[in-house]
């Protein structure tokens, strides 16, 4: 058997829903699965980042819920999310491999069974829910998480990748460990008022909605363009910028007549950093799934 599993980028918190809200975007990894010795190839040029194989790991625990062996297979990664981007690459790799064991197993994974295993492997159900599911995640809760999807919405998401990368695990470390009541509050009611917004298509309320005072100054301050970038974006028309999930990734959203302006605002801040680069992307339903070929 030879499957092909694509699996979408996320981006996570969209500002202040730290730990609960994900949206998928058009950017997609892909790997092709074949039955056959076990192997793990990255593409050409890119060297293995080292650390758990989570595509192996998320495949091998499918096949441990329902009792039975996984076989061996080999895996071709033929596109690549950015790894430790705040793009969602561990998610991707995480839904990729319980989609592909989706492909070889009698009787596949439901989607509470997947998202129960995911968020396992992640820590925390953002990215995953919303690569597993499509659209807007709305996830509460880690051991039985509980989620309901909204529709993508009709926005423009302009991705500023600076280049380099963030750990997940550094970058909740210089989070402050404990927050204050009113900062509390505040980014109740914006995640709130962000997910009204993005029912509602009240999108004017993006830039309030979207503050946040949990996570964002303290991976910003670790950043020292990151503010000039997202005052440049305003200027340019995007309606909000969030850092996409732990960072260094930042997402301006915009309505679609404005993307380009915004995209050519922000290029300047990727020009001759290597790796880095401005890209105009959809949200979308689309979320992760195998084709047997």
């Amino acid at each position: 058997m030879i499957a092909l599993v694509e699996a979408p980028a996320t981006t996570a918190n969209l500002g202040p829903g730290f730990d609960v809200l994900g949206a998928a975007l058009e950017l997609e990894a892909a790997f092709l699965v074949k039955e056959g010795p076990s192997s793990f190839q990255w593409p050409q040029g890119v060297d293995d980042p080292g650390g758990p194989n989570l595509f192996l790991e998320a495949f091998s625990r499918a096949f441990a819920a329902r009792a039975a062996t996984a076989p061996e297979v080999s895996v071709a990664v033929t596109r690549l999310l950015p790894l430790r981007s705040g793009l969602g690459s561990s998610a991707a790799a995480i839904c990729a491999g319980l989609r592909a064991a989706d492909a070889f197993l009698e009787r596949p994974l439901d989607a509470i069974e997947s998202l129960r295993i995911a968020v396992s492997l992640e820590g925390h159900p953002d990215n995953v829910a919303a690569c597993l599911l499509g659209g807007v995640t709305i996830a509460s809760g880690s051991e039985e998480p509980l989620v309901r999807r909204l529709p993508a919405p009709a926005l423009r998401a302009v991705a500023l990748y600076p280049g380099g990368s963030t750990s997940t695990v550094h970058a909740r470390e210089i989070m402050a460990p404990e927050v204050a009541r009113r900062d509390a509050v505040h980014n109740i009611g914006r995640t709130a008022l962000l997910v009204y917004a993005l029912i509602e298509g009240d999108y004017g309320l993006l830039r309030a909605a979207t503050e946040d005072r949990l996570h964002e100054q303290a991976r910003i301050g670790a950043c020292p363009w990151c503010q000039a970038a997202r005052e440049a974006a305003y200027a340019a028309g995007a309606l909000a910028m969030p850092v996409s999930g732990s960072g260094p990734t930042m997402l301006a959203l915009v309505q679609p007549p404005l993307a380009p302006a915004v995209l050519r605002a922000l290029q300047p801040f990727a020009a001759g950093r290597p790796g880095a680069f401005v890209l105009d992307l959809a949200f979308t339903d689309r979320a992760a799934r195998v084709q047997v070929l």
